[in-house]
């Protein structure tokens, strides 16, 4: 049985992620690609939001006792696949993932111009996904 409060808790957590990132007015793309302060506030909560959806989302599995994901990726088509969420949703985490990947990874290659449309145009995915989850588990 899933743990709702450990799930409540993360999902708390992603809700300071979201406050962290929506309290930062917006400068535009240019001048976001030459503020280094704002760049890291936005990469710092990105990465925790990723993070803690896929932590959400490896939880469930475990508690439910369907087969390890083999990859963090694995772990929204697994959830799709179980009906948590939807396979279009699925598909747009899977992006956040390799997202996520590419800023841990390669922080000096990362195009400031993708981080700022995900922050502007993609935080709607992860609000999807809590929504999902707390439908899906009365949270």
């Amino acid at each position: 049985m899933v743990d709702k409060t450990l799930v409540s808790k993360k999902l708390e957590r992603i809700e300071t992620y979201f406050t962290q990132i929506r309290q930062r007015k917006d400068p535009g793309v240019e001048r976001f690609s030459k503020d280094k302060d704002l760049q890291s506030i936005v990469l710092f909560n990105l990465i925790q939001l990723v993070q803690a959806c896929i932590d959400i989302g490896a939880h469930i599995i475990s508690d439910s006792g369907w087969d390890a994901p083999t990859t963090q990726a694995n772990i929204f088509e697994i959830l799709a696949d179980n009906k948590i969420i939807t396979r279009p949703l699925a598909a747009k985490m899977i992006q956040m993932v390799g997202f996520r990947n590419q800023i841990v990874h390669e922080y000096e290659k990362t195009d400031m111009k993708i981080v700022h449309t995900v922050w502007k145009k993609h935080l709607s995915d992860f609000d999807k996904f809590c929504k999902a989850i707390v439908s899906k588990y009365n949270l």
